[in-house]
């Protein structure tokens, strides 16, 4: 009996260092795209698909692929049992189309442009039961 107790005492204790860590990762990535998302608030982000630049353009692109971690994995999919929105995964999502945007813009700040026209992104589930995210960003830079 001690040694059942001592095993669930451990599962617990990893599993608590485990969520702690997991939560101070994400926290420090959203605040440094944070301060790089105000760094570069001065490049321009435009979606619509049929407008045109009397200016230069170039194709740029970022990726970035994010993994949830094994307690989020967890969570979700007690979430996934009962229904309903899996927010322990929308926050992944959100963490990887963030960092795909300001990759571009770091891209097109490289080039010396100010805004990125005809922005289009890319969502793809990659991994065994969806265990990572890969998002593409792509657009044109427009050198005025």
């Amino acid at each position: 009996m001690d040694a059942l107790i001592f095993k669930i005492a451990i599962f617990v204790i990893l599993f608590a260092v485990g969520w702690g860590f997991g939560r101070y990762t994400e926290r420090k990535h959203l605040n440094e795209l944070d301060e790089q998302e105000q760094r570069l608030a001065y490049i321009t982000l435009d979606n619509s698909r049929f407008k045109t630049s009397p200016h230069l353009g170039q194709m740029i692109s970022s990726n970035v692929v994010i993994s949830h971690d094994y307690f989020k994995y967890v969570i979700a999919n007690i979430e996934n049992f009962f229904g309903g929105r899996l927010t322990r995964y929308e926050s992944v999502v959100e963490r990887a189309r963030r960092e795909a945007i300001v990759r571009l813009k770091l891209e097109a700040e490289k080039m010396g442009a100010t805004h990125i026209m005809g922005l289009r992104l890319s969502t793809t589930e990659l991994g065994m039961q969806g265990g990572m995210v890969e998002v593409f960003a792509y657009g044109t830079a427009i050198l005025a």
